[in-house]
């Protein structure tokens, strides 16, 4: 039996009153009395706060120091471009907001001439109360969904850790290995080799492909000073790394003299659960400490796969060279017979027996790694150097100090290497024993400086990642988005209530009411469960309107059988939703069904897409069935309503009589 109208009533109004408190938290409870405010203050200015993206710290650094001067606390300065920059304070209410942007403007016109206060484009300021009563404050009302990248704009990026094998083997004889260019100069001194540097890695390739399944994108051969082969490969495990080094090796057998494998042994890592988990943990850290991007999400995909989602990043390209960095630095020692002719980029070396000029991979190949970014503290700092230039400071382990001072202490005069992921950034010279610290220079800008002392504190990656999915959303453009969906929705909404007005007039009206209230509940569960709302997702709830009416469409049609019946209202009613109850289940059940295997199978916008039609399907399910006949059973009992011409039903012809119901 159905509750009487006495209880529909304050039901219905109960039920829409909650979802408009919870989708649009027009008042909302701070477990702190007060409220903590974030200022946010644009500003314009007319000359170029940088010329260049390494002075972009230096100026930033500027304007702190302007604010600190006037006595403004703690303030987090953003350059946005070259003539907009925007400083946030933290204030406990609208009259400290108030006072430090003042303040904030009284300091920074001293130091730039043309300050012209201005309003961010692409980002909103943070909800500000109305009006407090203890811990409660009054907001305009805005629905509290969290919108996603293609929304709000940012990027989404799939990175994937790689195994790696790097394999050196020696051909003793110094067996000229050149490359295409050398060919023609080898065969005028009457020396043809065996092969050129390409031809011997193609060689390679294939032959790690046919007998190891290895593919050749991720075969790398490099052969340094004509006489050191370096393979690097991608093995599944370490019996895929054993045979590709034993079919190198044999193949090199047969067409070199002497070739030996490197000191018997090769450099590899693998991929595993927790391999992945502290690659998860590394990325985590640099993003938190970049600390411009907000409420960053990075997870877990697969046994090798990291999702990193970082809504509204405004340089996705440098944090994607952060992130990607294995930033594995290394303390090598330079065999004595070597040393730098560049002093800028250390890409060439001179070796002081042959008088020849070598590269700096040949170099790393034959120095020795003594120490590694693991034996430092994580307390990098970033620090002016003597020259003017930054520099990065950074202090070893203290069960490493001693070693590293007994190390420099026997190599004086021996040129040290710090190397960072396989390039060289600076070769000094030990001139004395060293306690256990040091700095990291080479021409490095503020921002080169400032992203170097982040990864060192961040640690290297285990294992080198890839780019397999990015995906980057300017702003602007998911502003659009959402203008685009927001008119397509309520074009939408407005066709359907207008359709449903006109043809099934009373409860068409009763069934618009009932689509409202279905609005609210989507967007109240949408926010409730924290579900982040996609463009495919807003596809997904404007789909689920027609299901919503579809019910509604079925129950009319059921009744207005009925009341050709010549039945009264109310058992009309009744007898019309007991009828559609069969076909709106089944057809709602079938939905869900499709939305949960899309969920399962589908990629992340997809899986966007099915949570906002699994969830638009159960609220139009409950208004269209339980909302809708209360509404239409409540209105039905009034003498007023009893006029069938209000429920579209007329007379019917004597053909129509004949046919059944």
């Amino acid at each position: 039996m159905q509750p009487r109208p006495k209880v529909w009533i304050p039901t219905i109004v109960g039920i829409f009153v909650v979802a408009f408190l919870i989708g649009f938290g027009p008042i909302r409870w701070e477990r702190k009395a007060g409220f903590q405010v974030d200022s946010t203050f644009a500003y314009k200015v007319a000359e170029p706060l940088y010329e260049t993206p390494g002075e972009i710290e230096s100026a930033r650094e500027e304007i702190i120091s302007a604010l600190s001067e006037a006595g403004v606390e703690e303030p987090t300065v953003l350059i946005r471009g070259e003539n907009l920059f925007s400083v946030e304070t933290p204030a406990v209410n609208d009259e400290e907001a108030a006072a430090d942007e003042a303040k904030v403007t009284v300091a920074l016109s001293g130091a730039f001439g043309t300050l012209e206060p201005t309003t961010l484009p692409s980002e909103q300021k943070p909800d500000t109360p109305v009006a407090t009563f203890g811990p409660l404050g009054i907001y305009v009302p805005r629905p509290q969904i969290e919108l996603g990248l293609d929304l709000q704009g940012g990027a989404h990026v799939v990175l994937r850790c790689l195994p790696d094998a790097e394999m050196n083997f020696t051909l003793e004889g110094g067996l000229p290995l050149v490359s295409d260019a050398a060919v023609t100069e080898a065969e005028s001194a009457g020396f043809t080799p065996p092969f050129t540097t390409d031809e011997l890695a193609a060689q390679l390739r294939d032959l790690l492909e046919q007998e190891t399944g290895a593919r050749p994108r991720e075969v790398d051969v490099e052969v340094l000073g004509g006489a050191i082969l370096v393979v690097n490969t991608r093995p599944a495990d370490a019996a895929q790394a054993d045979a590709q080094q034993a079919a190198i090796y044999s193949f090199l057998q047969q067409n070199y003299t002497g070739a030996r494998p490197e000191k018997g042994e090769m450099s590899t890592v693998f991929v595993d659960a927790e391999t992945a988990d502290m690659v998860k943990h590394i990325v985590e850290e640099r993003l938190f400490a970049l600390g411009d991007i907000r409420e960053p999400t990075i997870q877990k995909q697969g046994a090798d796969r990291i999702i990193v989602q970082m809504p509204g990043v405004r340089d996705p390209e440098r944090v994607l060279d952060i992130l990607k960095s294995t930033a594995l630095l290394e303390f090598r020692l330079v065999p004595e017979k070597y040393e730098p002719l560049d002093m800028a980029t250390y890409r060439e070396w001179k070796d002081t027996e042959t008088g020849q000029t070598v590269s700096w991979d040949l170099v790393r190949a034959e120095s020795s790694t003594e120490f590694t970014g693991r034996d430092l503290l994580a307390n990098a700092k970033v620090q002016s150097g003597q020259t003017g230039d930054w520099v990065v400071a950074f202090e070893l382990k203290e069960g490493k100090k001693d070693d590293f001072n007994e190390f420099t202490r026997r190599n004086i005069d021996r040129i040290m290497a710090i190397v960072l992921d396989r390039e060289c950034s600076m070769a000094p010279v030990i001139r004395s024993a060293i306690p256990g610290s040091g700095i990291i220079e080479g021409n490095m800008s503020a921002e080169d400086a400032s992203d170097l002392k982040l990864l060192l504190n961040a640690g290297a990656l285990p294992v080198p990642l890839e780019i397999v999915e990015n995906r980057t959303v300017s702003a602007t453009l998911g502003q659009d988005s959402i203008t685009r969906s927001l008119n397509a929705a309520y074009l939408g909404i407005g066709a359907v209530m207008l359709f449903m007005l006109f043809y099934y007039r009373l409860p068409g009206l009763l069934a618009n009411v009932a689509l409202l209230l279905y609005l609210s509940l989507i967007i109240a569960v949408t926010a409730y469960l924290e579900v982040t709302l996609t463009l495919p997702g807003i596809a997904g709830i404007i789909l689920t309107l027609g299901t919503a009416v579809d019910a509604n469409i079925i129950i009319f049609e059921r009744l207005k059988e009925e009341l050709w019946a010549r039945k009264s209202m109310r058992s009309a009613v009744a007898a019309g939703f007991d009828r559609a109850w069969t076909a709106i289940l089944d057809a709602n059940v079938t939905t869900l069904i499709a939305a949960a295997v899309l969920y399962w199978l589908g990629t992340s916008l997809i899986k966007g897409f099915a949570i906002m039609l699994f969830i638009g399907v159960l609220c139009s399910l409950f208004t269209a069935v339980t909302v809708t006949r209360w509404l239409l059973t409540m209105v039905a009992e009034a003498r007023w309503a009893q006029k069938r011409s209000l429920y579209g039903v007329g007379e019917r012809s004597e053909d129509e009589q004949k046919q059944p119901a």
